[in-house]
């Protein structure tokens, strides 16, 4: 055993002494960072590293004239990790403290500054001194840093709790309120000065951002895409109607559609409220003061989750009854009822919902995108090895802090001008010769796209290209959403030929469900007008498509089939959408086309623009042919306008050039 003295301090830190307790503090500090100096400068040059113990002794044989009082501290367990004794070294000691019992058992306290700790705390960086403490009792040393309870619990059991883990913990807690004083920095401040270039990769390019750190799932782009955005429509102001992205996820089971979703929101984990589901008790202790800027991501629907969401997306609030303890003026405790509302709008995403509820009936689902996850058979092999590899998912923190402030940056909100107005109703114009349902939602839906699209890339008015990047990506989604279709619907339609019918039987047996559950849903189907049934033989049903049945499902495994035409410049004035046609041939006219030029306008017999045009669609309904051909036809300058345009490739056979179109 070894003996050392320590400094004499007060007991007492109360307001008497106060004063004198922080000086006599101070000095005994600075002695203590003087010889902490020491030790570390012993250790460059060669010298053993010195532990608590040695720094203390030190400090007390140049404290040992002035008188005080000693403990023993055993020096023979040294057997700590080097990691520990550089850790040990690094910090720097600020003080000490002692707890004594009546008894006179003393546990000793040392308190390590060891750098900076920084927390988010909604807007703002919270920074606060990290401290380490080295809590003592004769040879038994606990260390610890944010959580002490179980340290101080073993040194209470120790001590047989003189001092008691209360009074340990205390003084813990003591120590750390006098040294651990919070500084608030605004979050976007503190990115933008220690992260620059982080926050401009992620203004650059959103998508492409996102993208690049979700690739532990394979595929589902487009899903990637939509849960962005529904995050990112937490910033939206609220309008009137839907505020908020919602997304209903539609697919057979282990399609992977939690998964996607939940590769996207990790980045944003303090805005997420998960849940199985919603119930009465998960509300009423839900510890937030409004849904706004929050996204409730539900497992499953069920009929009390269903009548929360229509009172959220309705009053914009929900509202329940809470159970209390409440103490009346005799001391008498009681428990009492009180109702609880939470305003605001959260953006919603669900991935199931539960068999009983019928989703055509439920009016309020309408407000969700109804978004249609399947697996691409030509990625599936690169799909299972993706899953056989996989491995823990590290968040980067600094992403998830870079995150946070670039949606902090975003404006919550943009206005559509007229130009992009004309192209929204010229899409639904043409979705709605496809359907008997009101298109009403659908706009809602599109319009919302378009808003967030638009602040996600920082602006304050949409654009074409706003429009023009919802329309070619989420085409199909808008179309299930304004068509009243689910993933169901559109497995039977593509389940049936197109020159004859199936029998229910033949139907169930080709999708592998119940026969009356193929029953049920073609009668669903008939009702919307897309399929009708004939008794062949007097008693049994032979199932076929109706023309507006056939024309959904060419326009369903048609989408993405858009006809772009650049200008010299590679800007685009022209996308002609292959997909709205009147007739199933798939003949088309310039009346169908989206524009992007400077008159925001362009009429059949515009000249050289619609030229390029009819030339691309005779080549692409035609095929291959002469170039000789094709000047007599339309110019002959109009090889050159089409190559300018990059609409065209060219081959030789026999020494004629051929022209084709992309």
């Amino acid at each position: 055993m070894r003996r050392y003295i320590i400094p004499p301090k007060k007991k007492s830190r109360g307001e008497n002494s106060k004063n004198s307790a922080k000086d006599e503090t101070n000095q005994r500090v600075e002695k203590i960072n003087s010889n902490s100096e020491k030790a570390k400068l012993s250790t460059k040059i060669g010298g053993e590293p010195a532990d608590s113990a040695e720094i203390a002794d030190r400090t007390a044989k140049s404290a040992t004239t002035a008188g005080s009082h000693s403990i023993f501290v055993d020096d023979s367990n040294k057997s700590k990790s080097c990691e520990t004794e550089k850790n040990r070294i690094s910090a720097r000691l600020i003080d000490r403290d002692v707890v004594e019992s009546e008894d006179g058992r003393k546990v000793t306290i040392d308190v390590y500054d060891i750098g900076i700790k920084e927390n988010i705390k909604s807007d703002k960086i919270v920074k606060s001194r990290k401290l380490k403490f080295i809590i003592k009792y004769k040879n038994i040393i606990k260390e610890c840093i944010d959580d002490c309870r179980d340290a101080v619990k073993e040194i209470a059991k120790i001590t047989h709790s003189h001092p008691s883990a209360k009074e340990i913990m205390a003084k813990i807690n003591e120590l750390r309120g006098e040294y651990e004083t919070p500084e608030e920095v605004p979050l976007i401040d503190y990115v933008r000065e220690k992260y620059p270039d982080r926050l401009k990769e992620i203004e650059r390019d959103p998508f492409a951002w996102i993208l690049s750190r979700t690739k532990e799932i394979v595929g589902y782009d487009r899903l990637k895409l939509l849960t962005f955005l529904s995050l990112v429509s937490t910033r939206m102001e609220r309008v009137m109607g839907m505020s908020r992205i919602h997304l209903m996820l539609v697919g057979t089971s282990g399609v992977g559609k939690s998964s996607t979703v939940k590769s996207v929101l990790k980045y944003a984990d303090d805005i997420i409220i998960p849940a199985t589901r919603i119930t009465q008790n998960a509300l009423g202790y839900l510890n937030i003061n409004t849904f706004d800027g929050y996204i409730l991501f539900i497992e499953q629907l069920d009929r009390q989750s269903i009548n929360y969401l229509r009172e959220a997306m309705t009053e914009e609030r929900i509202c329940t009854i809470v159970t209390e303890r409440a103490v009346d003026e005799n001391g008498n405790e009681r428990l009492v009822t009180r109702q609880r509302c939470i305003e605001g709008q959260p953006a919603i995403i669900t991935t199931s919902v539960a068999d009983n509820i019928d989703v055509d009936k439920e009016q309020i689902l309408n407000r969700l995108l109804k978004v249609y996850v399947k697996t691409d058979p030509s990625i599936e092999d690169k799909v299972w090895r993706s899953i056989l590899n996989r491995t823990k998912v590290e968040i980067s923190p600094v992403d998830a802090l870079v995150f946070k402030a670039w949606l902090l940056t975003r404006p919550g909100h943009a206005t559509i001008p007229k130009d992009v107005e004309d192209a929204v109703i010229n899409f639904m114009k043409k979705l709605k010769e496809y359907t008997r349902e009101p298109l009403n939602r659908t706009v809602e839906v599109a319009r919302n796209l378009i808003i967030v699209t638009a602040i996600m890339r920082g602006r304050t008015e949409a654009t074409l290209e706003d429009w023009q990047f919802v329309a070619e990506n989420f085409q199909l989604d808008l179309l299930y959403n304004g068509l009243g279709l689910s993933e169901r619907d559109v497995e039977f339609i593509e389940a049936l030929p197109d020159d004859k019918g199936l029998k229910s039987s033949e139907v169930a047996d080709k999708l592998r469900v119940s026969k009356q559950y193929a029953i049920n849903v073609l009668k669903n189907l008939e009702r919307k007008g897309l399929v009708e049934a004939d008794k062949e033989d007097g008693k049994t049903f032979a199932w076929y498509l109706t023309p507006l049945g056939r024309q959904i499902k060419d326009l369903v495994n048609n989408v993405g089939d858009v006809i772009e035409v650049r200008n010299e410049k590679g800007e685009l004035i022209g996308a002609v959408d292959s997909k709205f046609r009147s007739e199933s041939d798939g003949r088309s006219n310039t009346g169908n086309a989206m524009y992007n030029d400077d008159s925001r306008t362009m009429q059949r017999g515009d000249g050289e623009t619609n030229r390029v045009i009819e030339a691309y669609k005779f080549l692409k309904e035609h095929g291959a042919m002469s170039t000789a051909e094709l000047t007599e036809l339309f110019g002959n300058d109009i090889i050159e306008k089409l190559k300018a345009k990059d609409l065209v490739t060219f081959n030789i056979v026999d020494g004629v050039e051929y022209v084709n179109a992309k």
